[in-house]
């Protein structure tokens, strides 16, 4: 038996398997076996007809095909073990040529990753700064969750609360527009509906039972309070807006107009209750010690200040893995995409069903096929395994490890939260295997995100490498081939 590997543009690896004629002489004596059993072959009684009368029978390319099919798979498990492939998944018979008996079988390598000079990265890591006006707007949040709300039977006015039905996209040049649209002039459309193509347009903002308290603060689009005020409840308003050129928020629509259509279902009159002492203590009664409202707006200042930190933090992540593949040496199979898509796709369908519908209903709604799907998916796949296979090659590289201690440590954390009387049971919990799995994987992931930080920061500590580590390291033909105990070394 000859073995040929050859590794492809696509990180799949062609393995060439030829084989003695004895070989497939004996395969084809049992495939003839298999298939003698399934026919009525005149004269014998299934499965003892001669293999030549069979041969006749049913012809020698049957015979040939069952034994190639029978062969196929088991040579791909003998064979495998004996080339220096490390599969990511199952390979699969592509070709067999009968002079002389040749296999040939595709298979899906695992991934590569090559970080090149990663710990050269830098970016600026500059977290937003909270303003006194953002802590003005969660205070008034806070005041609209205590407001006193009464329904109007009046119409629309400033300072309404309102439920809104809201329809909207954004217009394309051939719609058509009138003179106080040019001007700027959000109106009532209601007359007019057929001067537009309302078909046409990318989708801006689509809601039902929307609330919205008609002031400046809350006014998703300049010019949206006053297209609403006079209102009546029940009424259907159609109005334009032009998005301001420098509306970052609204990507894609910055600078064009947006057509609405507007549903007024429930008017109400709102009262806010004034910020003072009296009101910061009457949010926070349960408290051990009520708060004043200095107090609380300082507490608001480093709430705020912790959301927006952990959240540039999970940006500014995101923006270092990425930059970190754009530099690195990235190989991985297609069947990895389609994996990575498929687990997106079981996603979405789960997602779908809690909302009464499925997959194939969504897909039938918005006329995709699965092609168009995986289409659709395929990019952020790419990025999904790109930053997963990213973060895999750090923990290496970076010889990050999770103690039992740690571990340990975390656990009490967690059972620390808990009344004195449940402590023992939860703490039980944590001695399962697949607990303190999940726990150390947890630990590892904050490890290699605070690592990723420091290394664009220009803050990471110094690699420590022996120098026989290094040697070791150094002679080793791949990451792969290496064992657990040896990548933790050489790192």
């Amino acid at each position: 038996m000859n073995i040929r590997t050859e590794r492809l543009e696509d990180h799949t690896a062609r393995v060439t398997v030829e084989l003695e004629d004895a070989r497939l002489d004996q395969a084809k004596k049992q495939a003839a076996q298999k298939i003698s059993e399934k026919v009525n072959v005149p004269g014998f009684r299934r499965g003892k007809a001669p293999y030549r009368l069979l041969v006749n029978y049913v012809g020698e390319a049957a015979i040939l095909e069952e034994a190639v099919d029978l062969l196929s798979n088991e040579l791909y498990k003998e064979v495998l073990p004996q080339t220096d492939v490390d599969p990511y998944g199952p390979g699969s018979f592509v070709d067999f040529k009968p002079t002389p008996p040749t296999f040939i079988y595709v298979v899906p390598m695992q991934p590569t990753v090559d970080l090149k000079d990663y710990r050269s990265l830098r970016l600026e890591y500059a977290p937003p700064s909270i303003e006194d006006r953002d802590v003005d707007m969660a205070l008034r949040n806070l005041r609209e969750e205590q407001a006193v709300v009464e329904p109007s039977f009046q119409p629309v006015a400033a300072g309404n609360r309102v439920t809104l039905d809201i329809h909207s996209h954004i217009m394309e040049e051939k719609e058509v527009t009138s003179e106080a649209d040019e001007e700027g002039e959000a109106h009532d459309h209601a007359d007019e509906a057929d001067t537009h193509d309302h078909q046409h347009g990318e989708p801006f903002m689509h809601d039902h039972d929307a609330m919205f308290i008609l002031d400046a603060d809350g006014e998703p689009v300049p010019g949206f309070n006053d297209a609403l005020v006079g209102a009546a409840e029940g009424e259907t308003r159609m109005f334009e807006l032009a998005i301001p050129d420098d509306a970052e928020k609204y990507e894609g629509a910055a600078g064009k107009r947006v057509h609405f259509t507007i549903t007024v279902k429930k008017i109400e009159v709102v009262t806010l209750p004034e910020l003072s002492d009296e009101f910061a203590a009457r949010v926070t009664k349960d408290e051990e010690a009520p708060l004043t409202l200095l107090q609380l707006r300082m507490r608001m200042r480093e709430n705020l200040e912790k959301s927006a930190g952990d959240q540039y933090r999970e940006e500014f992540l995101r923006e270092a893995i990425d930059k970190f593949a754009e530099q690195a040496g990235i190989a991985f199979p297609e069947v990895m995409i389609a994996d990575q898509v498929e687990e997106f796709m079981q996603d979405l369908d789960q997602r779908l069903r809690r909302q009464g519908i499925t997959l194939k209903d969504y897909m039938s709604i918005y006329r995709k096929s699965a092609e168009d799907m995986f289409a659709d998916y395929r990019p952020m796949a790419e990025q999904t395994i790109k930053r997963s296979l990213i973060l895999r090659e750090l923990v290496s590289s970076e010889g990050l490890q999770v103690s039992n201690e740690s571990i340990n440590a975390e656990v009490e954390r967690v059972v620390g939260r808990f009344d004195a009387d449940r402590q023992d049971d939860i703490r039980k919990m944590f001695d399962a295997p697949q607990m303190r799995d999940s726990v150390a994987n947890d630990l590892l992931r904050e490890q290699v995100i605070d690592r990723i930080i420091a290394i664009a920061k220009g803050e990471a500590p110094e690699l420590a490498t022996e120098p026989a580590e290094a040697e070791e390291a150094g002679n080793s033909t791949s990451d792969e081939s290496q064992s657990t105990e040896d990548k933790e070394e050489s790192a």
